[in-house]
């Protein structure tokens, strides 16, 4: 399950958007380039002011890798629409703590759901 490998790359000590990017590559079967993981460093810490979790943002570029780009659309909607209803925000700032991997398994939930729905 997708959160079971979130939780494991937690404790690597890896940045947000590389352990979704990761646990799902895994779970679903992507091949992810070293440059795409490389590049995740930029984004981190909410592209570095407390934005956008990036977390999220790699959860839609899983979406991206798996669907068509009108697919992608809907269910990101859906996505971040069942993310704010369980987390209330969806930016770094307020969601993150020290330790973020309960933050994760609840966007690997949702991102699990939102794969998985027809």
């Amino acid at each position: 399950m997708l959160k079971e490998r979130i939780r494991t790359y937690c404790q690597n000590g890896e940045n947000c958007s590389r352990i979704i990017l990761q646990a799902a590559a895994e779970e679903y079967n992507i091949s992810l380039s070293q440059d795409i993981l490389t590049v995740c460093s930029g984004i981190s810490g909410g592209f570095g002011i407390g934005g956008l979790c990036s977390g999220l943002t790699a959860a839609v570029m899983v979406l991206g890798l798996l669907f068509d780009e009108e697919t992608v659309k809907e269910k990101r909607i859906l996505f971040f629409f069942l993310v704010q209803e369980k987390l209330g925000f969806l930016d770094c700032m307020r969601l993150s703590t020290e330790d973020c991997s309960d933050i994760l398994e609840i966007i690997g939930e949702v991102l699990q759901e939102v794969i998985e729905m027809k």
